[in-house]
């Protein structure tokens, strides 16, 4: 066959291919028929030209040098001289060229270009190195490809190494580190073609000694060329994303069919997605190699006891070490023959809550017991959403991996987020994190995809009750998984500024836990969709929806109090059980009697123990502190007899040391015993720099409580020594101040809207108090610069009259608007 020459037989031989391609598109190799065909057209242009061959060589590179190029994909040549650039040479093969419809891309090199290396020609020498003799002179070629190229790779090989893997990551980050896009891009994706193309990259530059992931095997990259070489001709440019629409096209051509599990697109979508899972794996392994393998534990084992398998996995994640490849290989040969031994298994279920109960990490460990099918294993309903997609205009993964990204949503909180603050507050995380897990698994079967809540919750109790998890444990993820898109409809379809809106969402969620579960489980849940649906906006909704439903379940636990019931004996037993011996029951009611029921009920009761031991050293000391941590935050506990402005002088402190209060609770017994919890931040760690400030900050409390050193005077000097700055962006918040009598028998309620202000709840205390008011309850959120507190007072034991309620608001106001310092 004589050589082509034309861009008529040019577009005749590419539409021949098309049409062979689309009636069987899996057997047909259209990379490499395009390859071969324009060999043969550059090297009949070569021997037309009559060029000269000495010291110059012309290489097929990138793509083309693979030999895979697809119908839209660029032709890219190098032109490399050894000795003089010959600028005739260069147009007798560009020239006719460019007559044909391709695109192609040339770079001209001679030798000295290699002499130095140049960060900024990365691509270029990626590209090099999958290089193809195509024509000119063999010793030249042979010279740069075995001598000249390798040479500048070797003396600067860490910073090629080093450039090549920041390559990756900005990659991959730009697709959010997962293979498991529901509409991927075939080239530049994790698990895409790039990925195989790094792999090679990698195995070249580290040499034959390199230790890595090995070569992508070609039945594993056939599927992603087939479909990539679709696009192509279908979209007639180089467009790589794998959409929706394409994925229906070539799903039947290719043989798959609906089934049980999915439409055939979706059935496409899983095989691609576990060969995507293989190239991203050898592509990881290559880079351990390059950076050094991380912490690994090796385990001698070939498995027989599946239980070993997930000790492995428990040990590695305590150890925050990864499992070596040899053992993970052993592990995926034993799971195919382990059948339902691990199904549902109550120690296998309570080894995976274990492991949640350490946030830090656990994503990782998930995921690579999904890959390796042990999850699946232990859990066969999370299994059938392995690879499962859900086609919609907002969800940018699989089933599998939006649950598994949600789960790290929560790992990644930021410290210093406010939804950490809730998280601080969950008693068992660990249930939070199984419910993400679980909250989608009614997907795992063709049904109507707006309806999923109900098999989701349906499989999950049989889950639960199979792997032996305790009643109370147990409704705490049914109810979330239950609920899980309601708080989404709420503030997305109702308004949230409607008090009966409140007032019905806090009738469904019905306690603090319930609110706190829903709440994160939604934001982790939002923000696993894709990049974009947890806007500033719908965030600041989640959170003041949580805000009020908060404020409102809370609205009448001043009335809420312990009062020596009989049905809550029980509670005082499991109290008094661990106490010393001799103590009595009574003198644990006395200490309780009074306060909250929601204290007795949500405390620890070891905690509640040590409280009451604290309250028992009040007959030798008259103030009691305890400061604990608890998370990224402090708790500190006062405990002393009524005196006034007690709570005022607490926040003053904790204002002149610099801590930033989060919450604080105040409530007493019927003995006169004044409990005061606070949470704070200690934003500068101070305490961790200066472990001696917690000596001091007792010992200033005591003093100020004891009336021993003025506030006020220790107050001004912190003003008047630090110049405080505004806060960027802030505008002002206008102070609002509303009584609301209706849902407290014996408080009234007084809800405080200002601007955030150091010093704040001194200054607000302080007017309290001269007004002879008691603080039964606070409750204080903090938003930016916009300060939400609750206030639950009396007066001589009753609620204040509408004329005390009136002078207070005065004096309050006049108190918030004087200038005054900001945080």
């Amino acid at each position: 066959m004589g050589v082509i020459t034309s861009r008529g037989e040019i577009r005749t031989f590419l539409e021949n291919l098309k049409e062979r391609f689309l009636e069987t598109p899996s057997v047909l190799s259209v990379e490499r028929s395009i390859s071969n065909k324009m060999d043969e057209v550059i090297r009949g242009f070569w021997t037309s030209a009559d060029l000269p061959s000495g010291g110059f060589a012309l290489f097929a590179v990138g793509g083309y040098g693979r030999e895979t190029v697809h119908p839209e994909s660029d032709i890219d040549l190098l032109f490399f001289f050894k000795d003089q650039i010959d600028e005739e040479t260069i147009k007798a093969i560009l020239h006719p060229l460019w007559n044909l419809p391709f695109r192609v891309g040339h770079q001209i090199r001679h030798s000295s270009d290699f002499r130095n290396f140049d960060d900024n020609q990365m691509e270029s020498y990626t590209a090099f190195l999958d290089s193809r003799f195509l024509s000119g002179d063999l010793s030249a070629g042979r010279e740069f490809e075995l001598q000249i190229l390798p040479d500048l790779l070797r003396r600067s090989r860490d910073r090629f190494l080093h450039e090549l893997l920041a390559m990756k990551a900005e990659r991959h980050n730009r697709f959010g580190q997962t293979i498991f896009q529901l509409e991927p891009d075939l080239k530049d994706a994790p698990g895409g073609l790039r990925d195989a193309h790094w792999s090679d990259w990698a195995r070249k530059a580290l040499g034959p000694n390199g230790a890595g992931g090995g070569r992508v095997p070609a039945e594993v990259l056939a599927l992603h060329h087939c479909l990539r070489t679709y696009l192509h001709f279908h979209a007639g440019r180089n467009f790589n994303v794998l959409s929706y629409e394409f994925q229906e096209q070539i799903a039947p051509r290719l043989g798959y069919k609906d089934s049980e599990h999915g439409e055939a697109a979706e059935n496409l979508m899983r095989d691609y997605f576990m060969n995507a899972g293989e190239i991203s794996r050898r592509a990881t392994a290559w880079e351990e190699a390059i950076a050094g393998s991380p912490n690994r534990i090796s385990v001698d084992s070939d498995f027989t006891d599946p239980f070993e398998m997930i000790e492995a996995f428990s040990e590695a994640h305590r150890r925050k070490a990864k499992i070596d490849p040899s053992a993970l290989s052993r592990m995926r040969r034993r799971i195919t023959e382990l059948g339902d031994a691990l199904a549902n298994n109550p120690r296998a279920g309570r080894a995976i809550l274990d492991m949640m109960k350490d946030r830090r990490g656990i994503y990782e460990t998930l995921l690579v017991m999904h890959e390796v099918g042990l999850l699946g294993c232990i859990f066969p309903d999370f299994e059938e959403i392995r690879c499962r997609v859900i086609r919609d205009f907002f969800h940018k993964y699989t089933v599998d991996e939006h649950s598994l990204i949600a789960v790290r949503n929560i790992e990644e909180l930021p410290s210093k987020h406010r939804f950490s603050l809730i998280l601080n507050e969950l008693d068992k995380p660990e249930l939070l994190l199984l419910s993400l897990l679980f909250h989608d698994i009614g997907k795992a079967h063709r049904h109507d995809e707006g309806n999923h809540v109900h098999p989701s919750t349906e499989g999950v109790k049989v889950i639960l009750k199979k792997i032996e998890l305790s009643d109370e444990d147990a409704d705490k993820i049914v109810f979330a998984i239950k609920n899980h898109l309601e708080m989404s409809k709420v503030i997305l379809r109702r308004d949230i500024s409607d008090q009966a809106v409140i007032d019905q969402f806090a009738d469904l969620v019905g306690g603090l836990d319930n609110l706190r579960m829903l709440t994160l489980l939604t934001y982790a849940d939002v923000k696993a969709v894709n990049n974009e649906v947890l806007t500033p906006w719908k965030e600041d909704l989640l959170w003041q929806l949580y805000v009020e439903t908060h404020n409102r379940l809370t609205l009448g636990l001043a009335d809420d109090q312990y009062t020596q019931q009989p049905g809550l004996e029980s509670d005082i037993a499991g109290i008094t059980s661990l106490l010393p011996d001799g103590t009595r029951p009574q003198d644990v009611r006395d200490f309780l009697d009074g306060f909250p029921r929601r204290y007795l009920k949500n405390t620890p009761k070891t905690e509640i123990a040590e409280h009451f031991l604290m309250s028992r050293k009040l007959a030798d000391r008259p103030v009691i502190m305890h400061l604990g941590r608890r998370g990224h935050s402090y708790e500190m506990l006062v405990m002393t007899a009524d005196r006034p402005f007690l709570f005022s002088k607490i926040t003053g402190v904790l204002a002149y040391f610099g801590m930033n209060i989060l919450r604080g609770q105040a409530f007493s017994n019927r003995h006169g015993t004044i409990f005061d919890l606070i949470t704070f931040e200690d934003e500068e760690q101070m305490f961790e720099k200066n472990p001696t400030e917690v000596e001091r900050l007792t010992q200033v409390l005591t003093d100020v409580i004891l009336g021993k050193i003025d506030l006020d005077q220790l107050l001004l000097r912190k003003t008047t020594s630090i110049v405080f700055q505004p806060i960027r962006g802030a505008g002002p918040v206008p102070t609002s101040i509303d009584f609301e009598d209706e849902f407290s028998r014996r408080c009234s309620i007084m809800e405080i809207m200002t601007q955030d202000a150091f010093g704040l709840l001194h200054r607000i205390a302080s007017v309290i108090s001269r007004h002879g008011c008691n603080i039964e309850v606070v409750l204080i959120n903090t938003e930016g610069h916009r300060a939400l507190d609750v206030f639950y007072l009396t007066r001589e034991g009753v609620k204040l009259s509408a004329e005390l309620e009136l002078n207070l608001k005065e004096d309050l106001l006049a108190e918030l608007s004087a200038p005054g310092t900001r945080a």
